[in-house]
């Protein structure tokens, strides 16, 4: 019998049936194929649904298998892969995207089934990042359709693939990130190494750390020379931010001293909340003069700016001392469109070094991928420095699990509204 994937839930079930697959004028026999994507379950005839593209013919082969057993869960997995057994539902809610543009949507998902490195977990929270909106109206990365958006969360361990049950078990709290989504959701799978515990951050607060948290670790500790800069002056632009709040934060963690800059009173009030050694209003004062006049007319030894706007890259190479660094974020073509190759040539003209830091290159880029390690250091790191005192993420907003409240979120985000600090979506 091809292996069987999926969850049984109803007890007065006692009988197992295996029906013929699809015919096609083509196939006339059951090629013996192992199935093991369960797609659904149809509740009304208490059966999974089980497709799979015939290997000879590429049409759609489907059997149909009513499941016996009571409540705990069935997988049959590769034998390199264990699972263990837990009360789980069998579909779960998901705020997804039926087609790039449309609006937000409930839907209900499969659980998913486990590799040997992948912790199933139970999502608490999941935060808004800048990407999810963008990705919303556009799937640039092809996501099969529906997806679902959502890129870093906190939660509990509720599945362990074989790999993981030294470093994790069930019950486990947990704060992460998926490369692939599917955050906005009440489960999500994610790879062992991209997983750390949580420890004694809030659930709310963790779910922060995947990706804003991570982008202002990777670029400040991994890729810029944060350390050569200590006692220093650090320019941070877009200060209050999601990822800029967190890079401000880590430049007094290393001994800079932190000019912010904001224009909005709720950015202000933020600023002065982390107390940064001193705060630019922009909507009011020249940023560039005051940058040159708290250095004596040097500029800042390091300048980061995670704004993705023309006008702040270009103000933001002016304040580079010479032989300092400006630290820059996204990919090529993220910085191509918002221009800021326009200012290279002024950044490399006062000496200073133009560092790239696109913290997407470590799930697309073998060359980085064998430095994951790195960044779950560097998720450790976070917990630590939350359990110390030295690093707080400042949420603003707290999303409801509702695809009317996500859908407002991501216009309120692209309209400049609730960039402030982060948003969390509550999806427990």
């Amino acid at each position: 019998m091809p292996s069987l994937l999926g969850f049984a839930c109803c007890p007065q079930w006692a009988r197992t049936s295996l029906l013929a697959p699809m015919q096609h004028p083509d196939i006339n026999q059951d090629c013996g194929a192992d199935f093991r994507d369960c797609r659904a379950m149809d509740c009304a005839t208490h059966s999974f649904i089980m497709r799979k593209e015939h290997p000879r013919a590429g049409v759609p082969y489907v059997k149909e298998i009513i499941m016996p057993e009571p409540v705990p869960l069935i997988r049959e997995r590769p034998a390199s892969a264990v699972s263990q057994e837990i009360t789980l539902p069998i579909s779960f809610r998901a705020l997804a995207i039926e087609q790039a543009g449309e609006a937000v949507s409930m839907q209900r998902k499969s659980i998913m089934a486990l590799h040997e490195d992948d912790v199933l977990i139970r999502i608490d929270y999941a935060s808004i990042n800048k990407m999810d909106p963008g990705l919303a109206r556009v799937n640039v990365f092809n996501f099969p359709l529906p997806y679902v958006l959502g890129f870093d969360f906190s939660g509990e361990v509720v599945g362990l693939g074989a790999q993981c049950q030294e470093a994790f078990k069930v019950g486990d709290e947990v704060l992460g990130r998926s490369l692939t989504g599917s955050c906005f959701a009440e489960y999500v799978v994610a790879k062992r190494e991209n997983i750390v515990h949580r420890g004694a951050v809030p659930a709310p607060e963790a779910s922060t750390y995947g990706v804003a948290y991570l982008t202002a670790y990777e670029s400040l500790v991994m890729t810029g020379g944060i350390e050569q800069h200590r006692g220093k002056w650090i320019y941070v632009a877009g200060a209050a931010g999601g990822v800029g709040h967190f890079a401000a934060q880590i430049a007094k963690l290393y001994g800079l001293k932190v000019v912010g800059s904001a224009g909005k009173a709720a950015s202000l009030n933020l600023l002065k909340e982390l107390e940064l050694d001193h705060v630019i209003d922009y909507s009011k004062q020249d940023v560039v003069q005051e940058v040159m006049n708290l250095t004596g007319g040097k500029g800042a030894d390091l300048v980061y700016d995670s704004t993705y706007t023309q006008s702040s890259y270009a103000q933001s190479a002016v304040v580079v001392a010479r032989g300092g660094e400006y630290i820059r974020l996204g990919t090529e073509a993220q910085v191509a469109r918002a221009g800021a190759n326009d200012v290279q040539s002024v950044v490399e003209g006062r000496g200073a070094r133009m560092v790239i830091s696109d913290l997407g290159r470590y799930a697309r880029d073998p060359l980085y991928q064998a430095q994951t390690a790195k960044l779950t250091d560097g998720l450790k790191q976070a917990v630590s420095w939350y359990e110390s005192g030295h690093l707080k993420p400042a949420i603003t907003a707290t999303v409801p699990f509702d695809a009317a409240a996500l859908q407002q979120a991501f216009g309120d985000f692209l309209k400049g509204t609730n960039n402030v600090g982060k948003v969390v979506v509550r999806c427990a």
